[in-house]
C-alpha cells in the first residue's frame, strides 16, 4: 500500500471517529436534557408511626412513619422478639398525634401472655384508650370476623392488634374437641383432625373486611409466631409462620422480628437488639432490614438506633468509645492534656435528649438514607 493509500485512510478512520464523538455528545445531552421521573410520593400524614426512625425509613422512606393507612401488617418472631411491645409503641407513637385523636386502639391478646406495664412505659392515658377483650369473647376465627365487621361498621378508624394469630382456634376445632373429650371420657376412639381450616376462613374474611379496613383507613396488625420448618426446602427457608399464604397475600406489610445479640451489666440483660426484616412492601417495594434495641423498663431506643444507624452506613466514624459525628456534637476536652476528643455514645445520647435535638438527628438519618437510594438507583437512560 502507498503511502498516499495510508493518509487518505486514516483520514477517513479520523472522520468516523470524530463523527462517533459528535454523535456520543448529542446523546449525552439529549439524556441530560430528559427530566427525571420521580417516584411516587407518599402522603406523610396516611403513615402510621411505631417510634424507630430507621424502620420508618425502610418501610416508607419517610421518617413520618412505617405503615400505610388502611392496610393490614403482619409482624412474625420468635418470644422475646420484640413482637408486642412494637405494636403496643405504635399505639403509643400514634396519641401523640392529633391526626389520630378519633382513632381507638384495640388490643386483642388472645394468647393472655402480655405482661407490659403499659402505664409505667407509655403513660396512663395511653393505657386508657387501649381496649382490650377483658371478657375473653374473642377466641376463634369466625369471632374475629364478626368483630372486624362490626367496628368497621362504626364507622370509626381504629388500630386493632390481633396477638396472636396462631392462639386463635376455629368453631369446628372447637367442637371437635369437645366431641373428643366426651369419647375419651367414654373410653371411645378419638376422631383425628386434618387441620382446622383457619388459612381458609382468614382468606374469606379479609375478601370482605379488606375493603372496610381501606375505607376507614384503619390498621390491622397481626402477630404471628416463628415455627421451625422441618419439611422440604427447610435448609433454605428455616423458619416459617403458620396461616398458609393469606396472611403474605393480604399484609402490606410482612416484617420477621429476630433478637439478636444481649447486651448485660453486672450479669443481668439490660438490652436487647432487634433486627426487623421487611420481606414485603407494597408501600415502596424495597425489602430491607432495620436494627434497634430495647431497653428494659425503658422501651424502644429511636436515639441509640439512629446513631447506630449514622455509624453502620459510614457517615460517622469511630466506636462505641469514641464517634466521631462530624460536627454533629462538640468534642470534648480533657482536662489532663488539653486535648480534643470524640465523645462516646452515652455521651451523644445525653447531649441530644438534654438539648432535645432529636428531630435534627431524625433529619440527619433521613438524609442518609435519600442518599443511599438515590446511589443505588439505575444510571441508565429511562426505557419508558
Amino acid at each position: 500500500m502507498t503511502a498516499k493509500k495510508i493518509i487518505k485512510r486514516k483520514g477517513a478512520v479520523a472522520k468516523i471517529i470524530k463523527r462517533k464523538g459528535a454523535v456520543a455528545k448529542v446523546e449525552k445531552e439529549l439524556i441530560a436534557a430528559i427530566k427525571p421521573i420521580q417516584p411516587k410520593k407518599i402522603n406523610p400524614n396516611e403513615l402510621v408511626p411505631v417510634g424507630i426512625t430507621t424502620f420508618h425509613l425502610e418501610c416508607s422512606g419517610r421518617v413520618e412513619g412505617a405503615f400505610q393507612m388502611g392496610t393490614m401488617v403482619n409482624l412474625i418472631g420468635d418470644s422475646h422478639a420484640g413482637k408486642t411491645l412494637l405494636a403496643l409503641t405504635v399505639f403509643a407513637e400514634c396519641a401523640k398525634l392529633e391526626r389520630f385523636d378519633h382513632y381507638s386502639f384495640k388490643y386483642r391478646d388472645i394468647e393472655r401472655a402480655n405482661e407490659f406495664d403499659i402505664p409505667y412505659l407509655f403513660g396512663q392515658a395511653v393505657a386508657d384508650r387501649i381496649e382490650s377483650d377483658e371478657k375473653d369473647n374473642l377466641r376463634t376465627m369466625e369471632q374475629f370476623n364478626d368483630e372486624m365487621a362490626n367496628v368497621f361498621a362504626a364507622k370509626q378508624p381504629c388500630i386493632y392488634v390481633l396477638d396472636s394469630f396462631d392462639a386463635l382456634t376455629t368453631e369446628a376445632a372447637l367442637k371437635l374437641d369437645a366431641e373428643n373429650r366426651k369419647k375419651r371420657a367414654k373410653g371411645q376412639q378419638t376422631d383425628g383432625s386434618y387441620g382446622d381450616g383457619k388459612p381458609k376462613l382468614f382468606s374469606e374474611a379479609m375478601s370482605k373486611r379488606g375493603p372496610e379496613l381501606g375505607n376507614t383507613k384503619s390498621l390491622l396488625i397481626i402477630i404471628s409466631q416463628v415455627r421451625t420448618n422441618i419439611g422440604f426446602g427447610s435448609q433454605f427457608s428455616p423458619k416459617l409462620r403458620s396461616g398458609g399464604k393469606a396472611l403474605k397475600f393480604y399484609a402490606f406489610h410482612e416484617v420477621w422480628l429476630a433478637q439478636q445479640k444481649k447486651e448485660k451489666e453486672r450479669k443481668r440483660t439490660v438490652v436487647s437488639n432487634v433486627q426487623a426484616k421487611i420481606t414485603k412492601n407494597k408501600l415502596t417495594g424495597r425489602h430491607g432490614e432495620a436494627y434497634f434495641p430495647v431497653l428494659f423498663d425503658y422501651g424502644i431506643d429511636d436515639v441509640t438506633s439512629c446513631i447506630n444507624f449514622l455509624v453502620d452506613e459510614g457517615n460517622w466514624t469511630g466506636t462505641k468509645g469514641a464517634i466521631n459525628t462530624q460536627g454533629f456534637v462538640e468534642r470534648k476536652i480533657v482536662a489532663s492534656t488539653g486535648k480534643k476528643k470524640h465523645k462516646s455514645r452515652a455521651e451523644i445520647i445525653e447531649e441530644v435528649e438534654t438539648d432535645g435535638r432529636e428531630g435534627e438527628l431524625i433529619q440527619l438519618c433521613m438524609d442518609a438514607y435519600n442518599a443511599i437510594i438515590e446511589s443505588l438507583r439505575p444510571k441508565r437512560k429511562r426505557k419508558y
